[in-house]
């Protein structure tokens, strides 16, 4: 095989993990191959999308049907909401629940990097006190969406946490529990008892126990479990105690855990047969009731190439990582606080970030008499870029504009360069204090795109 065929069999190798990994686009796999392409476009109009372009980060993402699936690092969203439209009236999940009421039930970060083999996801509490995108106020993240819609939600975490989000992928209680019945239930270890009357949920035994639908929900978002007293008997209601801390760290880390014995089970199924994944489809697909949303990004031609490429995958690749928070009470209302010096977040950051507009670090000077560089720091910002200070050149009747780099730098110079209208000119200089690169803004200088041009040259 080819070096050029084995960086995209490896290529669709992970953007594959990425269907199985979310649980909610494994669908796509099911059309692939004898399905014909005609069959699988018409599957896929049926996912509903949701226009959040203008949020998402565009570095990296294919915008043609029928370009083949970037090998760039990516960020998606794994959003799962409170809402249960299409859940049958009697099911347990509507037990003290607001219909009126609609938040994100859990957040998941999931980097896919193919060039250093890695998937990652980051569990972000729905307690977690943010900024919320545009609005100059603060809440819990949790309610970003029902504020202001998914977009709000995306550029809620992207800005917060300085990481770029490329996808967005949202499933409500309807879509978990099609894709825990398409699997037939998700065997999990339950090491002690746990109840939570508030959900229904109520399991006594011990071991491995293979999850049903309702029961699995109610598992993945339970806050506040309790457990029998060691020795003690689970008809007496007296011997449930509470178990762990009831925070959302600990259901944070149920929900990685179930993510992946759901793909192990996916694996175990079978899912690689062209009838089961079939199956899996149908059952997830309702025209009734869609529980499953994609971004307005992702392509026919990527969700093709996924499905029909879906050949095999390791589960255990995946990387689990949660984020550093201390309790606090704000305004009345519990809420959680990022410990934004913690050495070993900023280095899980880095990763989310690495290759991202946000780690390149820009230093913008005036290079011209009448002009000022607060616009184009604005406008740098908005396409996602970090810009670490401003000020003056050393001249003031720069033609064109330029940027400014190292070696080190490079690349990051020519990714700021496909940004600026016109196309600036390129200066290797030998150090820059405090910035990858500097943009010095001279007379021809227009704007800062929103996409990059194809090319830096």
């Amino acid at each position: 095989m080819s070096s050029t065929r084995r960086r995209r069999a490896r290529r669709r190798t992970w953007w594959q993990l990425v269907v199985v990994l979310f649980g909610l686009l494994v669908f796509a796999a099911a059309v692939g191959g004898a399905a014909g392409l005609g069959m699988v476009k018409s599957q896929v109009s049926q996912i509903p999308r949701v226009s959040v372009s203008l949020s998402l980060d565009v570095v990296g993402t294919s915008v043609d049907p029928e370009e083949e699936v970037s090998s760039d690092a990516q960020n998606f969203l794994l959003v799962g909401i409170d809402s249960a439209v299409g859940i049958d009236p009697d099911s347990p999940i509507h037990i003290d629940r607001d219909i009126n009421t609609l938040l994100t039930d859990s957040v998941i970060l999931v980097r896919i990097d193919p060039e250093a083999d890695r998937v990652a996801m980051l569990s972000i509490p729905r307690d977690l006190w943010v900024p919320i995108a545009g609005k100059g106020w603060s809440e819990r993240v949790n309610a970003a969406r029902g504020i202001g819609g998914p977009g709000t939600l995306i550029e809620t975490v992207s800005e917060y946490l300085g990481v770029p989000i490329h996808h967005y992928v949202e499933i409500n209680f309807a879509g978990f529990l099609r894709i825990v019945d398409a699997v037939d239930g998700v065997p999990v270890e339950i090491v002690q008892p746990i109840r939570d009357d508030s959900l229904g949920l109520r399991i006594e035994q011990t071991g491995v126990i293979t999850l049903e639908p309702d029961t699995a929900l109610a598992y993945v978002r339970t806050r506040r479990p309790l457990t029998v007293v060691e020795g003690g008997n689970p008809a007496n209601d007296s011997d449930w105690v509470r178990l762990g801390v009831w925070n959302d760290l600990e259901r944070n880390q149920r929900q990685q855990e179930f993510m992946v014995a759901t793909l192990k089970r996916a694996v175990e199924k079978g899912i690689r047969n062209p009838l089961t994944l079939r199956r899996v489809a149908n059952e997830l697909l309702d025209d009734d009731n869609p529980s499953i949303t994609l971004d307005d990004r992702i392509t026919v031609g990527q969700l093709v190439e996924l499905g029909d490429e879906f050949r095999s995958f390791s589960v255990d690749h995946i990387e689990r990582y949660k984020l550093p928070v201390v309790d606090a009470t704000i305004d009345g209302k519990q809420v959680l606080l990022l410990v934004e010096e913690d050495e070993e977040l900023q280095s899980v950051l880095e990763f989310f970030r690495a290759g991202s507009l946000a780690s390149v670090r820009v230093r913008v000077l005036n290079g011209t008499s009448s002009g000022t560089v607060a616009g184009v720091e604005s406008e740098l910002e908005r396409a996602g870029f970090s810009v670490v200070a401003r000020g003056n050149a050393h001249r003031f009747d720069l033609v064109r504009t330029v940027v400014r780099h190292t070696e080190a730098s490079a690349d990051q110079a020519a990714t700021l360069a496909r940004f600026i209208e016109p196309l600036p000119l390129l200066e290797l200089v030998s150090g820059i204090d405090g910035a990858d690169v500097e943009l010095v803004v001279g007379a021809d200088y227009r704007a800062v795109s929103n996409a990059p041009r194809d090319s830096a040259s």
